[in-house]
């Protein structure tokens, strides 16, 4: 019979379980979810494996690299993956890596991304069944009111996550200004652009024309927006 070594670990965010098979990770998770099971099945009958408690080179390297990422002092992970699940929830996982560090996305735009728009449902339930956490970043996907959506280590831990990227991603306005008018949601929550000729604060994905650089500032939340004068755009509606 194949074998998935796994190990528990305690971390800053809870306790994870590792696995890995075939020297790849194939699992970085959250010890106490509610679908731990059903996952834990999945990922079992996929590999037709059982799961042993033992260590190896790649859990140990995984361990460093959380305990890197959660300190602040990684933004990548260099760990080989085996996903298992279908060909739709692969895509859907690919997607999700593809978002920046520091940054957000929605279950529309993973959608887009994966040119199925109408598969939003589909996308969100493939996002849920994401069993490499952290690595395939679930926890960047945010409601499209910017609201934070569900988290299987629980809505506090994905707003201390998100809260750690923002701190250690600062971008330069300049850097801002070239992604805004590009309608990309991933920055959605990250900053807000405030336009001085209209008295208007905009998301940065707003599809509204993009200002000129000298007429642009930028805040880090629409409060702060709203305390110095600015008042919600209309098309973006932020």
């Amino acid at each position: 019979m194949n074998k998935i070594n796994f190990q528990y670990y305690k971390t800053k965010i809870g306790e994870l379980i590792l696995g890995s098979f075939d020297k790849k990770l194939c699992l970085l998770d959250f010890r106490y979810r509610k679908m731990r099971t059903t996952v834990d099945n999945r990922i079992r009958n996929g590999l037709n494996a059982e799961f042993i408690e033992q260590d190896d080179k790649i859990l140990e390297k995984t361990r460093e690299q959380i305990d890197e990422y959660l300190n602040g002092g990684r933004n990548k992970f260099d760990i080989p993956l085996l996903m298992v699940g279908t060909d739709f929830q692969k895509n859907v996982w690919n997607a999700l890596m593809k978002v920046p560090y520091g940054a957000t996305s929605t279950y529309l735009q993973l959608a887009k991304d994966i040119n199925n728009e109408k598969a939003v449902r589909a996308v969100a339930s493939a996002n849920g069944a994401n069993s490499i956490g952290l690595i395939i970043p679930c926890h960047r996907i945010i409601g499209s009111d910017g609201e934070l959506v569900g988290y299987g280590g629980g809505l506090a831990v994905k707003k201390r996550l998100l809260k750690l990227e923002k701190n250690n991603n600062a971008m330069s306005d300049d850097e801002k200004y070239e992604f805004i008018g590009s309608r990309d949601t991933r920055y959605d929550g990250l900053f807000i652009t405030a336009v001085k000729t209209t008295g208007v604060y905009c998301l940065p994905s707003c599809r509204a024309k993009k200002p000129n650089r000298e007429n642009v500032i930028f805040y880090e939340s629409k409060e702060e927006a709203m305390t110095n004068g600015y008042r919600a755009c209309k098309i973006c509606k932020p």
